[in-house]
């Protein structure tokens, strides 16, 4: 799912109004797949909507902080910053849980976060690196507690379902902000980019995530998405011609450092279990 992160700046339009076309093409998409596999969309509880709804208001936010952080800054910043979400959900599933965090788990938060130190050149709301990062940041924990809580109701409802409501409520949300939708819509290039952005890089790619969290292991799923900052910000070189300067690299490789670590602990913690 790195590249998807190309899109925040192929398309000149706002985070919401992407965000809005991306979740409105992707319901489509996978209200299409619903209906020919004759899936219902339909839950056990009402309670069950409403608190899969609710995580889809998280998910909307979350996308809308990221791709702002990429815009206000660059995809590189925007995809690390991001990638510090593995130890916020460290501390956070466990607090969820009625538990305390471990002391390692709480001290992997810190250096990642000291790993952002390295990657912002000056703590001013005028440098765009700055803005970019705490915009990440704040995408990263919304996409931390989107994840916990995304995890529970799958042993109950299908991804695809989950994923269909999590983009209505998206659309509810951002809808009212996104300026200029019709316009993006209208254009057959941005059309093109959304098309691609909603159909294989939200509905597919989400719906396979959200399947592997149950059947793959915590490290393979954990390594694998790791991966996607360094492709990613590869790709913004070659296409965007956003090369990264050195503290970008120095403090990224803490930040994925950080973040490997994360998913080995989860492994020896459930291995221990």
């Amino acid at each position: 799912m790195g590249n998807v992160t190309l899109f925040a700046k192929l398309l000149p339009f706002s985070a919401p109004t992407i965000i809005s076309g991306r979740a409105s093409l992707g319901i489509l998409v996978l209200g299409g797949f619903l209906l020919l596999r004759g899936k219902s969309i339909l839950y056990q509880t009402q309670g069950d909507f409403w608190k899969v709804f609710g995580i889809g208001i998280l998910f909307g936010i979350h996308w809308v902080t990221y791709f702002h952080s990429i815009q206000v800054s660059t995809v590189a910043v925007g995809m690390l910053s991001l990638f510090t979400y593995p130890v916020f959900s460290a501390v956070l599933e466990p607090l969820y849980s009625g538990k305390r965090p471990s002391l390692f788990a709480v001290f992997l938060t810190v250096f990642s976060l000291f790993g952002v130190f390295l990657i912002v050149p000056e703590f001013s709301k005028e440098n765009s690196i700055f803005m970019g990062v705490v915009w990440g940041i704040c995408s990263a924990v919304l996409y931390a507690l989107r994840n916990i809580l995304t995890k529970e109701m799958h042993l109950h409802y299908p991804s695809s379902q989950i994923l269909f409501t999590q983009l209505l409520a998206t659309v509810i949300v951002v809808l009212p902000f996104s300026e200029g939708l019709f316009e993006m819509l209208s254009e057959p290039k941005y059309l093109l980019y959304q098309i691609l952005l909603a159909g294989i890089f939200t509905a597919l790619a989400h719906t396979i995530w959200i399947r592997s969290m149950s059947q793959l292991t915590v490290t393979t799923a954990g390594t694998l998405s790791t991966l996607s900052p360094i492709y990613g910000s590869l790709a913004a070189w070659f296409i965007l011609g956003e090369i990264p300067p050195d503290r970008i690299w120095l403090g990224g490789g803490v930040i994925l450092f950080t973040a490997i670590l994360e998913v080995y602990r989860k492994k020896a913690e459930m291995e221990e279990a």
